[in-house]
């Protein structure tokens, strides 16, 4: 059947489908479309994850034939994720995705990340078996006009209360960037703002500076500039903003840089990429000086010393918080080197 994410909602806690289909290039909604049918899986006993990353594989089809109804290694019922985002069908490969689709193993959930699609898979033959079978879900951009009551929805989901005239107006301060206004509402959130917002409240905490520093203090690591970058963390410690914040706004830029990465080593272009991912136009040079310095290895060491910082923020390990801070900030906006 074809289902709407609202529709999957309400229908995906009910009874799970053998498989899901979810296209569309809108990440953030993607994303989180995933990891509703994750949870709810892993909910009715669906303990293991495997994932296959097509890419430009021509055998990819069969890799997914085969490794769908090969034994688990501890029996267990799994979900077997297959990212088809950067492949061309051939014949051979959408002949063994629709026997797999007629046919689908009872132990296994296949959960398939695809991008739009037109209208012409959408008439093919496995396409409709997939509807037949299991869950069609494309995805498609919110509307501008549509975004104001989507902000309202998600911020009641994180216990705050938007009136209609503050959704709107952080609707326009977003323009139009789902993943711009999701930041702002966690932002909201982690600064303990109040549970109901205004347009005057949320509108004097737009225009309060040093909670924008953080995202400064980001383009000062894009763009290797260790000296802007130190300066900022410093004055963002003596303003009293939480460590926890500057934290979330860098490792939640390293992993998007992480899969930009990953994705570039198949072939895909950075131009393609910069649209996915919504890099704007101001950012983009930041992110290239970025990506031609560090590889995937590398982000991924960031990501375990930003896990450091975090435990030393928490008191699980003994340190100075604000020099581990600024020591992070310097091993990647400076020489690169993690002490």
């Amino acid at each position: 059947m074809k289902l709407s994410y609202l529709q999957l909602e309400k229908q995906i806690n009910k009874i799970l489908a053998p498989i899901y289909l979810i296209s569309g290039d809108e990440l953030l909604l993607v994303q989180e479309t995933l990891d509703l049918i994750r949870s709810s899986a892993q909910k009715a006993g669906f303990s293991e994850r495997v994932k296959l990353t097509a890419d430009a594989n021509p055998e990819w089809g069969e890799m997914l034939y085969t490794e769908a109804h090969s034994l688990s290694l501890f029996n267990e019922r799994r979900i077997f994720e297959l990212d088809l985002r950067n492949v061309k069908f051939n014949q051979a490969s959408s002949h063994l995705l629709q026997a797999y689709a007629n046919h689908p193993d009872p132990n296994t959930l296949l959960l398939i990340e695809i991008h739009k699609l037109d209208k012409k898979n959408e008439q093919s033959s496995w396409y409709k078996t997939i509807e037949k079978n299991g869950v069609a879900t494309p995805i498609w951009p919110i509307p501008q006009e549509q975004m104001p009551a989507w902000i309202i929805k998600r911020a009641k989901k994180m216990n705050l209360s938007f009136t209609e005239g503050a959704a709107l107006l952080l609707a326009k301060h977003a323009e139009g960037n789902l993943f711009a206004a999701a930041q702002e509402i966690e932002k909201l959130c982690l600064f303990n703002s109040p549970h109901i917002l205004d347009e005057k409240i949320l509108e004097k905490i737009i225009s309060e500076d040093a909670r924008f520093d953080v995202f400064h203090l980001v383009d000062g690591i894009l763009t290797l500039n260790g000296k802007r970058a130190l300066q900022i963390t410093q004055n963002l410690f003596a303003e009293g903003i939480e460590p926890t914040l500057m934290l979330w706004a860098i490792t939640r830029e390293l992993r998007t840089l992480a899969e930009m990465t990953r994705q570039m080593a198949t072939g895909t272009m950075l131009s393609t990429l910069f649209n996915q991912f919504h890099i704007w136009e101001k950012r983009q040079a930041g992110v290239r000086t970025f990506l031609k310095r560090y590889s995937y290895e590398d982000i991924s060491e960031f990501l375990l010393a930003a896990a450091k910082i975090d435990r030393i923020i928490k008191g699980i390990e003994t340190d100075h918080v604000q020099n581990a801070f600024e020591r992070f900030v310097l091993s990647i906006a400076g020489n690169g080197i993690i002490n």
